[in-house]
């Protein structure tokens, strides 16, 4: 499966879990320059394209630069999957086109989830060289970086670089990454609201014949996981990790504008997320489960999510990238049958929007080339395959078809046996995916045909600037990242006492000054884009 999970619509958006969301996924109006919270419209290619251009054309970048000096890029991402031990014969393969076609090489920077946040904020610090990396909503946040300027704006480099780009990208996605009227990252394309699912081990739910589909919230989990709990002694009823919990723990009616503080689509409000009563009960239930047996007692020290889910121990888990009525998806990723039932369906939001995207770094030394590289990846199947698939004999068998020629359908290694992988909406283009067990080319069709017919949020295009509120949105990151892991396992003693005291700590550290901000931006975006 390639892709990574819905928007975060509500408390669980920190770094971490916006990577295990953005992984399992898969994966508006003009207004004025003005302020952060301003986004511009949309920009438009001069001239539809569908390859980079090559040595041979000589491209003239800003510096004067042509592609007659060889250079080698880097591109930061998190990693994936654990095991990537075959990216030395990836990044071979791929390199063999970049030099074609850029006289470049690429080496991908992958750094393990639990220290990618940390890893970003210090290379930034220190201003050091590279080119590309990934950046979300949420992960190594785009308005973070943006306003420390660690990010190059794009639209020059666009317009002269980026025509496979500018052909492709969602024209309402374009909004959501711009700032003072300055495209900063190029949103990839992904799911914009896939649905979210529970997901049962096919067997378990056989043996005890239970009525999965008939579960609308995470309440109605209850009766499974005591019988799991009770006949089960070797399986964990169900997953809960540091950064990632049961799919019905999502609001799906809050779309996150910052830390802490949602929009309600219900009645248009700007809240404090953790005092939405039903966010609360929803975290008393997963205390309830965890108080029970039904989650691990070591849960909120376990950090990847998607190791925990292939194990095959727990009975349930969340979706992979978005509900499928066969459990395809899950099951391709997992490793093992699985079965499951929607848990809710999320509006399109700026968050959404940007749940993946690639940014080019301030301190680029080859910012030209780098943009070169991504049009390319946005221009050439194979290429953008092999970077996400790997190579052909080691991580893929072609069932069907030529990878050199037309659109294959290929069998990915999963499970224990996978050594490489790169969702191909880290990449960019999802829809150039081949065919595979990842995402059939029907159900790519199927995402595409959900976004252009996805309901809008009231915030579609709203972006908030931090800056006046950095401070307090430092400290109410910290608190949060402090309590995720306790939240989203349940493993509180007391959760009244605990919930409250956090509710305390967060007005301590300046919740309601970035409520008061958000409510500002917000009233006047709402009066430019009337």
């Amino acid at each position: 499966m390639s892709l990574r999970k819905k928007k975060g619509s509500k408390w669980l958006v920190t770094g971490t879990s916006a990577i295990m969301a953005a992984m399992l996924i898969v994966v508006g109006c003009s207004s004025k320059e003005e302020g952060g919270s301003s986004p511009s419209g949309s920009p438009a290619p001069t001239e539809p394209a569908t390859q980079a251009a090559s040595p041979s054309a000589s491209p003239e970048g800003e510096a004067g630069k042509g592609t007659e000096e060889f250079v080698k890029l880097s591109w930061y991402m998190p990693k994936p999957i654990d095991n990537m031990k075959d990216q030395e014969a990836v990044e071979t393969e791929a390199n063999k086109i970049i030099k074609e076609q850029l006289n470049a090489s690429l080496h991908l920077n992958l750094i393990d989830n639990a220290g990618w946040e940390d890893k970003m904020k210090l290379i930034s610090a220190a201003g050091e060289p590279y080119d590309l990396v990934f950046t979300t909503f949420a992960s190594n946040r785009i308005n973070d970086n943006v306003q420390k300027g660690a990010f190059m704006p794009l639209d020059d480099l666009l317009q002269k670089y980026g025509q496979n780009i500018l052909a492709k990208v969602d024209p309402r996605a374009w909004k959501a990454v711009t700032y003072k009227g300055k495209i900063m990252a190029i949103p990839a394309q992904t799911p914009y609201s896939p649905a979210g699912a529970h997901v049962f081990k096919k067997d378990i739910v056989e043996k005890y014949g239970f009525d999965y589909k008939s579960v609308k919230s995470i309440q109605d989990l209850e009766p499974f996981l005591a019988e799991i709990k009770k006949n089960e002694p070797d399986m964990i009823p169900l997953l809960a990790t540091a950064n990632g919990t049961a799919s019905g723990i999502t609001l799906y009616d809050y779309t996150t504008i910052t830390p802490g503080i949602s929009y309600s689509e219900l009645d248009g409000s700007i809240v404090k997320i953790l005092d939405v009563p039903q966010n609360k009960e929803n975290y008393r239930t997963i205390n309830d489960f965890y108080k029970k047996g039904y989650i691990a007692k070591d849960a909120a020290i376990k950090t990847d999510y998607l190791a925990e889910a292939k194990s095959g121990k727990y009975a349930v888990m969340r979706d992979s990238g978005g509900y499928t009525e066969d459990g395809s998806k899950s099951t391709a990723t997992y490793g093992f049958p699985t079965v499951e039932t929607m848990s809710g369906y999320p509006t399109i939001s700026t968050n959404s929007m940007t749940s993946a995207a690639s940014a080019i770094s301030a301190t680029s030394k080859n910012p030209e080339r780098a943009m070169m590289l991504l049009n390319l990846i946005w221009g050439d199947k194979y290429l953008l395959n092999t970077l996400a698939y790997g190579v052909e004999g080691k991580n893929y068998t072609v069932k069907t078809g030529n990878v050199k020629e037309d659109n294959p359908t290929i069998e990915a290694t999963s499970g224990s046996e996978q050594t490489w992988a790169i969702w191909h909406n880290w990449l960019g283009p999802l829809w150039d995916q081949w065919d595979s067990n990842w995402n059939s080319t029907a159900a790519l069709e199927a995402m595409k045909a959900n976004n252009d017919n996805g309901k809008p949020s009231g915030i579609l295009g709203f972006i908030f600037n931090s800056e006046p509120v950095k401070n307090e949105i430092a400290q109410v990151s910290a608190l949060q990242k402090e309590s995720t892991p306790i939240l989203t396992t349940g493993s509180m003693p007391d959760f009244e006492k605990y919930y409250t005291e956090l509710q305390q700590r967060m007005n301590a550290a300046g919740m309601d000054k970035i409520l008061a901000e958000a409510q500002k931006q917000f009233d006047a975006w709402k009066a430019e884009n009337s």
